[in-house]
């Protein structure tokens, strides 16, 4: 609270040295901080307005910045507009404001362009790919990567080397989500390795004091090293993944927050995934899948259903897989009930159109368990539910799960 009243104490005296200001610079100057200072109380209270606020105080900047005129202030405002868009878009009109955001940075951007100032060059480059990156259009993503580069060609310019860092991270988030949309097998390599390089130089940029970056960097160097193992079948990879994830999890350990419990998650991950290498025996495929609803019920907790929707739907979902895979390596009884507890407690919580596949695998299921466990009645409702979903997405997939149907109905 004590950051949040000097704030306001801030807003106050700001308020109070607009009245007496003298020069347009004066005026100018107490405009922008005070447009700064409402962007940092939206974090606070009252985002929406706060941010608003903040426009309206660089709006005032600007018109006095064009009467001077003066270049670098009217660079410095489209700046801050453009991060007046960019939190907008987190909270509406996704779209039309990160595209006005993006607008702002290319121009802040041209007004410099005659200048030697690298270092606000690479700080719009940074944020105008970070902006690009929130966008779901896919070459939008790819031009997050191609303005990352632009900032990273000035690096040496750089007046601190943590935004190099922060470059190299957001290269790899580029390089990793491009991965996840590439159908291509050896592309899709191609992107995590890539992916992996990022994040493992970006922590050549980060004084040991920078937890918080190091810890992310870490965390998303683990995801992209899964990925890769997963491609290649090389247990290394899962080796050296482990080893990042355990990293991330002494950084998070005395928070033991949100971040902290999705370090768990992708740990249960590793392990599921891991139980899936080739030339593994049954008793070592057990042991993973064990490891992986340990951690993944360490999870659990932290994500509950009302705040964490998505969340608590997708460690349901996951654990439902691990005692699914159990079941068939051990024939355990048991393990049938794991799998209905865990996914009839989310399942009409998923959203079939935009997670169709998430929905009919849960359906898919909840059919095996109750087919092992003599209920063909009900056995039929999941798999018949499964079936429709996947007749909308994927003809081949809706095939085999009617082979099954028809096999079903027969018994």
């Amino acid at each position: 609270m004590e950051n949040y009243n000097e704030l306001l104490g801030s807003l106050s005296s700001l308020r109070e040295e607009l009245k007496s200001a003298k020069t347009p610079f004066e005026k100018l100057r107490i405009h922008m901080a005070l447009g700064l200072t409402y962007l940092l109380l939206s974090d606070y209270e009252n985002e929406r307005e706060n941010i608003l606020s903040a426009l309206i105080e660089f709006d005032e900047a600007e018109k006095i910045a064009k009467s001077i005129p003066d270049n670098n202030e009217l660079a410095e405002i489209e700046s801050n507009k453009g991060f007046v868009f960019y939190k907008l878009a987190h909270i509406e009109d996704s779209i039309h404001n990160l595209d006005v955001a993006s607008q702002h940075y290319l121009n802040a951007l041209d007004l410099l362009k005659d200048t030697d100032d690298a270092a606000k060059k690479i700080r719009l480059f940074y944020n105008l790919a970070n902006t690009y990156l929130l966008s779901n259009d896919i070459s939008k993503v790819k031009d997050a990567l191609a303005y990352f580069e632009k900032a990273l060609e000035l690096k040496d310019k750089a007046k601190d080397k943590k935004i190099v860092g922060l470059i190299y991270h957001g290269m790899g988030v580029v390089n990793f989500s491009l991965g996840k949309l590439e159908q291509n097998v050896q592309k899709r390599q191609e992107y995590f390795e890539n992916a992996a390089k990022d994040f493992e130089e970006s922590l050549n940029y980060f004084d040991p004091d920078d937890l918080l970056d190091i810890g992310s960097s870490k965390s998303h160097l683990g995801s992209s090293l899964i990925e890769i193992a997963t491609l290649t079948g090389k247990k290394e990879f899962f080796d050296k993944a482990r080893e990042n994830y355990n990293a991330v999890l002494e950084i998070y350990k005395d928070e033991s927050n949100e971040d902290y419990a999705t370090v768990l998650f992708d740990i249960g991950l590793l392990h599921l995934n891991e139980s899936r290498l080739q030339d593994l025996k049954d008793d070592e495929r057990v042991t993973f899948l064990e490891q992986a609803i340990d951690y993944f019920e360490q999870a659990l907790p932290y994500f509950p259903k009302e705040d964490h929707k998505e969340s608590f739907i997708r460690i349901n979902y996951e654990l439902a897989t691990c005692f699914r895979e159990l079941f068939f390596i051990t024939n355990k009884a048991e393990l049938l009930e794991e799998i209905k507890e865990h996914l009839e407690g989310v399942i009409d919580d998923i959203d079939k159109n935009n997670n169709p596949y998430t929905y009919l695998t849960s359906s898919f299921y909840l059919g095996e368990a109750y087919f092992y466990t003599g209920d063909k009645e009900k056995a039929l409702k999941y798999y018949e539910d499964a079936l429709d979903i996947a007749k909308n997405f994927d003809s081949a997939l809706a095939d085999s799960i009617k082979d099954v149907v028809d096999r079903v109905k027969v018994l």
